[in-house]
């Protein structure tokens, strides 16, 4: 998967943030705030090509199975899709 490119990831605690910078900084006007697992998702969705390779990576990073996250994993690619954080 691609990231969209004008958003910069920050942790704040136990969730993440996402920030529009430069010419997507005038384009976007909000910040969009991520789960520890949602931001997880984010970071490495370049690492995947599918949101199954995805669930792979959560499973792996979590210790459960991939059926049991995949749904969710689901479910995250797709509000990112919408945001317009993934291509």
């Amino acid at each position: 998967m691609k990231k969209t490119e004008g958003y910069r990831i920050r942790k704040l605690e136990d969730e993440y943030v996402v920030l529009p910078f430069g010419k997507r900084a005038e384009e976007v006007n909000e910040v969009i705030s991520l789960s520890e697992t949602a931001g997880f998702m984010y970071l490495h969705a370049e690492e995947a090509d599918s949101a199954e390779e995805l669930a792979e990576l959560v499973s792996k990073a979590y210790e459960v199975e991939k059926s049991v996250v995949y749904e969710d994993v689901v479910s995250v690619v797709r509000t990112l899709r919408e945001k317009g954080l993934l291509l």
